[in-house]
């Protein structure tokens, strides 16, 4: 990767530098928005934090948000099919709705039912991704127990060029984009992104004599639509819309395997204003965004089976302030308005989250100390409270070491609290405890990075199949593990290799379901003067899955992209590459293996 992941990370532990809003766009500093809820250099925060940028997404020829994150530090992936089927992540062994997911920092409405479906949502407009491992509620309140994933899309990007996309492939695969940040008058920043995709599928669960040829297939339509303007030299304003339709076929998995079809159509707009001067940063945001869906037996149309509707307003205060060259003292206010309707039942829940937060971030020679606070009002459950504490220390400019300890909850979700087949309203928010601590450096060049991390998690939600309602389970789930991670070079090539062990155990000791104990990564740019290769690799061992086991497995994909001029690239994937068979959910085998190939081309 051309943005080096674990340079990064390894600079957060030996480098403390001072902070200083005036640097924010200097060439040689990662900048990063989502660790501490405000914009400072990667090298000043103590969490774990990833980056994808998007010169990654198009060195490895990404498809889909869950080709990206699959190849990062801590993240296990359970997909029920191919494009367009559930796809849920796991971090360091979290359930897939202990994540948090925001888009440019606001939370994806999607969370009000459940996990976030990622394959649901298109690159088209994704400019980078930033990954935090570890309990950010502090900060950002529920769901951010494992890590919290923000997709920042190209709605305030600053760059000036069009590029125009077009490419085919395996299953029938099509997709043509177009991406262009355009200077409107003097301080003006127009910036567009529309896209469209689809594939025929294959049979994401086949049942011999029942369900014989069926395809399950995909289609996308998206676009976004930003613009920034430049008031004076501290004052901005801000507005985006973004929106898809996304059409899917799916197997019932009940009774005769009817062919179902899903559609989820998505629009969110936001606008602000942002003051940033050397000392002071202040940005107000309000959203909406609003996702309906349809679920029905394609044969009878899309209006006979079920339709939902999730709705949601967020208003968001965040605000810094450099007291000195070492200190930075942030905070604001949330308020989220969310609700969900079930169209055929007729029934909508409704219900409100305010809430007030606080971090201060320090450096004193060496040494880095960071306290962070917050206070959630929720309508249903109350006052909850969640903090974390943080500090790290360079011993020598080659070793140093950091850990953290927060607090963090999850509210159960509308849909689990009030589904009228499944919902539980007796249900009590989620909690937890987690610690992690870091020790890294160089060592002739290898930079490496080990974590311990240990969670605690009480109250966790689950789906009582005897019951067919939600539950809380009562007892501990605890889970305890290793990340072992190292960034070398070997003449023209780069890696990143990470290792992680775990112990993902629920209160009975038993461990937790599709988590796997073992994990190995590899992910290698080779750059020669007009071509990039990529190459990634990943082994996943067993796990349980209900009363089976799913054998481990390993995957390859690799891609190559030939920069014919300055403004053409032409670009080739290969998916899958040893056409390995392996399940990460019982029941719904992989895609076999695909081939890809797309034309970049920039004005």
């Amino acid at each position: 990767m051309n943005q080096s992941i674990l340079a990064v990370a390894v600079a957060s532990l030996l480098s403390y530098t001072s902070y200083s809003y005036a640097q924010s766009n200097t060439a040689d500093e990662t900048m990063v928005v989502t660790a501490n809820r405000f914009e400072q250099s990667q090298a000043s925060a103590l969490s774990n934090v990833e980056i994808i940028t998007r010169q990654d997404i198009e060195q490895t020829q990404a498809k889909t948000l869950p080709d990206i994150l699959r190849r990062l530090t801590g993240i296990q992936l359970s997909q029920n099919g191919g494009r367009g089927q559930l796809a849920s992540i796991y971090v360091r062994g979290t359930n897939s709705d202990q994540v948090l997911v925001l888009v440019d920092g606001i939370r994806f409405a999607r969370a009000a039912k459940g996990s976030v479906d990622f394959n649901q949502i298109p690159l088209t407009y994704v400019d980078r991704i930033e990954y935090i491992r570890g309990a950010r509620a502090s900060l950002y309140g529920s769901e951010a127990i494992g890590g919290v994933i923000n997709i920042i899309t190209v709605a305030r990007s600053q760059q000036e060029e069009t590029k125009l996309s077009a490419g085919l492939g395996s299953l029938d695969y099509q997709e043509l984009s177009l991406r262009s940040g355009v200077e409107v008058a003097q301080d003006g920043q127009l910036n567009v992104a529309v896209g469209y995709e689809s594939d025929d599928g294959y049979n994401v669960k086949p049942k011999p004599g029942v369900n014989d040829g069926d395809r399950h297939g995909f289609e996308s339509k998206n676009a976004l639509v930003g613009y920034v303007h430049d008031l004076n030299q501290n004052w901005s304003l801000f507005a985006n819309v973004r929106a898809y339709e996304n059409i899917y076929q799916y197997d019932s998995s009940f009774g005769s395997h009817q062919y179902y079809e899903g559609e989820k159509d998505n629009i969110a707009a936001a606008l602000g204003a942002k003051f940033q001067s050397n000392k002071l940063m202040s940005e107000l945001t309000y959203s909406k965004q609003k996702q309906k869906e349809w679920d029905y037996e394609q044969k009878e149309g899309k209006h006979s089976g079920r339709i939902g509707e999730l709705e949601q307003q967020n208003v968001q205060w965040t605000n810094s302030y450099l007291l000195s060259d070492n200190i930075v003292v942030a905070g604001g206010v949330d308020w989220r308005d969310e609700s969900y309707a079930d169209k055929v039942a007729n029934e909508e829940f409704d219900r409100t989250n305010s809430a007030a937060f606080a971090v201060v971030s320090a450096n004193v020679d060496k040494a880095t100390f960071e306290l962070s606070g917050r206070a959630d009002d929720n309508e249903q459950f109350g006052k909850q409270y969640t903090y974390s504490i943080g500090a790290g220390y360079e011993f020598i400019p080659e070793f140093g070491i950091k850990s953290t300890f927060g607090t963090a909850f999850k509210a159960p979700d509308l849909y689990q609290l009030n589904d009228p087949y499944s919902g539980n309203k007796t249900l009590a928010p989620e909690e937890s405890d987690a610690w992690d601590i870091t020790i890294g450096g160089v060592i002739q060049s290898v930079r490496w990075s080990v974590t311990g991390y240990d969670y605690k998690i009480d109250n966790i939600i689950e789906y009582n199949f005897d019951t067919y309602k939600f539950a809380n389970i009562e007892g501990r789930s605890h889970i305890r593990g290793i990340e072992m991670v190292s960034e070398f070079d070997t003449g023209i090539v780069q890696h990143q290799v990470s290792a992680e062990f775990k112990d993902p155990e629920d209160a009975n000791g038993k461990q937790l379901s599709r988590r796997s104990k073992e994990i190995y990564k590899w992910n290698a740019l080779v750059v020669f003067d007009e071509v990039d290769w990529s190459i990634g690799y990943q082994y996943i061992g067993e796990r349980p899955d209900g009363s089976d086991e799913l054998p481990a497995y390993s995957l390859f994909d690799t891609a190559v992209s030939y920069y014919a001029n300055e403004s053409t690239t032409i670009s080739a994937r290969i998916d899958n590459v040893f056409d390995e068979e392996f399940e990460t959910a019982k029941g719904y085998p992989a895609a076999e293996r695909a081939y890809y190939l797309n034309v970049n081309y920039k004005f």
